[in-house]
């Protein structure tokens, strides 16, 4: 009997656990950077009948300053740099002229360190047609070696299309329709030489007045006369056979003739230079009895010249900063954030693809520092007239700021920030002003609104005042009937008292006369005195008396 084995599921496996892992990412980013470097003269040239780089068909630059290794890294062909001789310059004059510690005789050569051996390889623009379509186009072309090898890099051979010849020159005093120029050496040499020559036949002669020359005649001359002679020192004796036998030959003194002729030359050097003695501050008695108006004509006239220098070599500054732009332009692919004036700002070089107009400003012919900052302050008293004014639509916080950014730049301090709030200045976390303008006042009312409440008020104060006389009025003419009915009864009441002592009176007058008394009657408490006269005791006023008069 065959019995069916039992049907089992398959016991699953056991699950690994998971597995982690920590992983470090390393970025490396490669920041390039346009810059500026002077190129010795000795090192370019040119063609002869160019008038300006960016005209001229050919120019070349042979670069001196790299290595064996720097060319290798650079992607050059490595047999070829190796191939390449030594560079050392001793045989250019003015390398050897410039070297004044022998630094071209002590460089590395083959051997123990090559890599680090300098070698010479030539840069050429020129332009040509290399496609062989009929147009010249500009090419980059780097050669090596004394034959003038083409150079290889990346495996390919160094030839570059151009847009322009990365060179920007400038001269201080340029010739016309000519690319080389005359420097200020170029003006004051041929008088430097006239003046060392003057200066040299000068020392001569004072020399010549120290040891004169002498004359010996052969019969005064004794065996040791020559040999004494010979012998300069002071005190020296010379022994001769007859005394007086030497003539001493004098000397002309030619250094009267000189020192004119110098001081000629001198003056001459400041006409071709325009630097003249007077402005370099070293000449005392050239600004002794001036006004202040004629010693400033000096110095503006022989700065003129300054500036004219200056701005002929602007003009090789403007080029160069051109090349900068367009360079950046072509090569940058990234914003960057960069610091300028204190404060961060982004710089993005993609957005100047767009860019088809830009002008170039160096910064000269604003005149001197003394004169930006007369010209900035009447800036600001016309900007301080018109907010006076109520012209606020013409001048508003950026232009006052913008005034007195400018005043401070001329001042001498780069970061105006440290003296005024920019209007325009952000809060980078809420990106909101971080000096807002106060909040404005305020419309004023209506003036005839204004008016008209003076107005009442001024009724109102009116009216009270009016009232107040008023009142002071009745106060018045109160007190003064008050017055007057007591001045009326105090009167009535003396009134009446005398008219009862003088109806007392005519009564004991009239009782005295009936009687036919001789003497006569006096009022009770009547008192003689000295005069004769009786007198009583006034009732009314304490201390005073009244006269007893008979009459009849």
């Amino acid at each position: 009997m065959n019995m069916a084995a039992p049907m089992l599921a398959p016991t699953p496996a056991p699950t690994s656990p998971a597995l982690t892992h920590d992983v470090t990412l390393v970025t490396t980013r490669k920041l390039a950077q346009a810059r500026v470097m002077g190129v010795p003269p000795e090192e370019f040239g040119i063609e002869r009948g160019a008038r300006n780089i960016r005209d001229c068909n050919y120019c070349f630059h042979e670069v001196v300053t790299k290595t064996e290794s720097h060319l290798i890294a650079e992607g050059f062909d490595e047999d070829q740099v190796k191939s390449l001789n030594d560079y050392t310059g001793n045989t250019e004059i003015e390398t050897l002229a410039r070297d004044t510690v022998a630094e071209h005789f002590s460089t590395t050569s083959g051997g123990v360190n090559s890599a680090a051996r300098l070698v010479r390889i030539t840069e050429h623009y020129v332009r040509m047609d290399y496609e062989g379509n009929g147009k010249a186009c500009l090419y980059q072309v780097i050669t090596g070696g004394d034959q003038g090898e083409l150079l290889r890099k990346d495996g390919r051979d160094c030839v570059t299309p151009f847009d322009a010849i990365p060179f920007a020159t400038a001269t201080p005093v340029p010739v016309t329709h000519r690319f080389f120029g005359r420097s200020i050496a170029d003006l004051v040499m041929p008088l430097q030489r006239e003046k060392t020559a003057l200066k040299r036949g000068a020392l001569d002669n004072l020399y010549l007045h120290n040891n004169p020359r002498v004359e010996v005649s052969e019969a005064n001359a004794g065996p040791n006369t020559l040999d004494d002679l010979l012998v300069s020192r002071p005190g020296g004796v010379v022994r001769t056979k007859t005394p007086g036998g030497l003539n001493w030959q004098a000397v002309p003194d030619i250094t009267s003739s000189i020192y004119p002729m110098l001081q000629y030359l001198d003056a001459e050097l400041e006409t071709r230079t325009g630097l003249s003695r007077q402005t370099q501050g070293i000449d005392a008695n050239a600004l002794q009895n001036q006004s202040a108006t004629a010693v400033a004509q000096v110095f503006s006239a022989s700065q003129m010249r300054i500036k004219l220098i200056a701005r002929l070599m602007a003009e090789g500054v403007r080029d160069m900063f051109a090349l900068l732009h367009g360079t950046i332009r072509k090569h940058g692919q990234q914003q960057q954030t960069v610091r300028l004036r204190n404060a961060w700002i982004n710089v993005d070089p993609r957005d100047w693809k767009t860019r088809d107009d830009m002008t170039i400003n160096v910064g000269l012919g604003a005149g001197g520092k003394a004169q930006q900052f007369a010209q900035t302050m009447a800036i600001a008293n016309v900007q301080k007239e018109m907010l006076a004014g109520g012209k606020v639509n013409l001048v508003g916080d950026l232009q006052l700021y913008n005034t007195a950014a400018e005043l401070t730049r001329i001042m001498g301090h780069k970061n105006p920030d440290r003296f005024f709030n920019d209007p325009t200045a952000l809060n980078p976390q809420t990106g909101q002003l971080l000096h807002p303008p106060p909040v404005p006042p305020s419309p004023p009312p209506d003036p005839e609104l204004l008016a008209m409440q003076a107005r009442a008020q001024t009724d109102q104060v009116l009216a009270t005042h009016q009232a107040q006389l008023q009142a002071q009025k009745a106060q018045s003419a109160a007190i003064h009937l008050q017055v007057k009915t007591q001045s009326e009864i105090a009167l009535a009441k003396v009134k009446a008292d005398l008219d009862a002592r003088l109806s007392l009176l005519d009564a004991h007058l009239k009782a005295a006369t009936e009687s036919g008394k001789t003497e006569r009657l006096y009022p009770p408490g009547a008192r003689k005195a000295r005069d004769g006269h009786h007198y009583v005791a006034d009732p009314n006023r304490t201390g005073k008396y009244l006269l007893v008069v008979h009459h009849g």
